[in-house]
């Protein structure tokens, strides 16, 4: 996911439920969070405008 954000891809997510509810534990409770936020950072038209970086 950090490689993706970092160079500015657009990416498409599909889940049967929605991502808050994905992963449930504990033990990787930090880096769910970081991805959530990256993807959410990745909706936003601010992000999308940005040229892929290779």
């Amino acid at each position: 996911m950090d490689e993706f954000y970092e160079r500015h891809v657009k990416l498409v997510v599909s889940a049967a439920v929605p991502l808050y509810d994905i992963y449930q534990g504990e033990r990787l409770k930090f880096e769910f969070q970081r991805c959530l936020s990256r993807l959410q950072e990745m909706q936003s038209e601010e992000y999308l405008k940005r040229p892929h970086m290779p």
